[in-house]
């Protein structure tokens, strides 16, 4: 049952009806001028309305049914004593959901009545499924066209009319080689997309657009017909993260490289101004003949040397004792040669392998180095602590700062790139905290427990 308006300017009929829709357990509103229906019919949204196609004027109900179907969707069945063709005509322009001719049978009324409001419910659903469905396909990433055996579009999506600038109705069984046309880096011709089954390794750029498209996927579909499902994907952002990554990532071998060649330059200096040095002279010694403490003093001297250079390579230290002794070592000795207040505190450390012990070791040792050399700092820290499945090394200062975009941007900042490369070997995430003037402070969280 539902909610039925009427539109009829006789009185008597219009009772009439009233009478027959109540007697059908229908509600009913009675109006009796076209205007009075679209003002009622804004504020009680009926189910249907019954409207005499003549009231006041000869197309007084036709123009309401129009002024209604413009503000809502409410189906409506015309009154009609007149049956002339014009008239239809032009009733029919409305979409009325059919007609009963005066005068009407009661049971014919209720009938009519019936099942049209059956077909009204039937259509909103249809129309809220479609409302869904197209909801569902606009909120999909990908942009998707729906083609025929000859490649003419039958539907896209929203993202479609997005990258291409037109609306579906400009796009409408148009053929798809007249609105997509893409080309690979190298100038290759892929105007041909319908082909591209399966091609999601193919990474495209629309014709005249810096964009770049991938996971290129096409589908077949039958139905009355078959159709081709094709849908792509743009790609760009993803494809200038994987770039700048890379970018960085070669950046950083860059910094690790050239920090490499200065350490081998300080060690060939090392052997030449010192271990070679001394070995000339306990040569010289030798040859004249020279014995007793003098050569022992040189030999012990040659021996420092020696020790001297093979820690800067290795530092025996990180094979003999856990790695918190060798890092205490470190800071104290930076904390009595410089103005700087260095604290080191550790707990809860696992045994570590000597991969991890080396990077983390030389991650210590450049974040020193840098805040000695760069920080202006008063006070320092190095924290290290062990976790289930990690560690957490956290190193602070209270000096300048820097530009927290400087590091990524060229190679000047190889110490920060060497850190993040060394973390990147242990498979760490590294996070750097500061800005000019308020300080550093750099968050390392180490896996220990993965497998290499």
């Amino acid at each position: 049952m539902g909610k039925i308006l009427v539109a009829e300017d006789s009185l008597i009929v219009n009772q009439h009806i009233k009478h027959a829709l109540e007697s059908g357990g229908h509600a009913v509103v009675s109006v009796y001028s076209g205007k009075e229906a679209v003002d009622v019919a804004s504020k009680e949204k009926p189910d249907l309305i019954l409207m005499d196609i003549m009231m006041e004027t000869n197309s007084d109900g036709i123009d309401a049914a129009f002024e209604i179907k413009q503000r809502q969707d409410i189906p409506i069945i015309f009154l009609t004593a007149l049956t002339d063709e014009p008239t239809i005509e032009k009733a029919k322009f409305s979409l009325p959901y059919g007609y009963v001719v005066k005068p009407f049978n009661e049971a014919e009324l209720l009938s009519n009545i019936d099942v049209a409001l059956f077909k009204a419910q039937a259509e909103k659903k249809i129309k809220e499924n479609s409302e869904l469905f197209q909801a569902i396909i606009n909120s999909i990433d990908k942009a998707i066209f729906l083609l025929d055996a000859e490649g003419s579009i039958k539907y896209t999506n929203s993202v479609v009319e997005d990258i291409v600038d037109k609306s579906f109705d400009q796009l409408v069984n148009r053929n798809i080689k007249e609105v997509i046309h893409f080309v690979c880096g190298e100038g290759g011709d892929y105007s041909d997309i319908v082909g591209m089954e399966d091609a999601s390794e193919k990474e495209l750029m629309l014709a005249g657009d810096d964009r770049v498209y991938g996971d290129f996927y096409s589908h077949n579909v039958s139905l009355d017909e078959e159709y081709t499902l094709f849908f792509f994907k743009d790609i760009t952002e993803r494809v200038r993260i994987r770039e700048a990554n890379e970018d960085i990532k070669n950046r950083r071998l860059l910094s690790f490289i050239e920090g490499q060649e200065k350490e081998r330059e300080r060690i060939a200096r090392d052997l030449h101004d010192g271990v070679g040095q001394i070995a000339n002279m306990i040569k010289l010694s030798v040859k004249k003949g020279e014995t007793g403490k003098q050569l022992v003093d040189m030999v012990d001297q040659f021996l420092d040397e020696m020790r001297k250079v093979t820690d800067g390579l290795l530092p025996t230290l990180l094979s003999d004792f856990p790695i918190e002794v060798c890092l205490r070592k470190i800071v104290d000795q930076a904390s009595n040669s410089s103005n700087i207040k260095f604290e080191f505190y550790a707990e809860d450390l696992p045994e570590l392998d000597m991969k991890h012990k080396v990077n983390i070791y030389r991650i210590s040792q450049e974040n020193i180095s840098n805040i000695i050399k760069h920080s202006q700092a008063k006070n320092a820290s190095i924290q290290l602590y062990g976790f289930e499945d990690h560690l957490q090394m956290t190193i602070e200062d209270d000096g300048v700062g820097f530009e927290i975009g400087d590091y990524t941007e060229g190679t000047s900042h190889h110490g920060i790139q060497n850190i993040l490369f060394r973390a990147e070997v242990l498979n760490a995430e590294c996070n750097i905290d500061t800005s000019k003037g308020s300080g550093t402070f750099i968050s390392i969280k180490i896996p220990f427990n993965e497998k290499d």
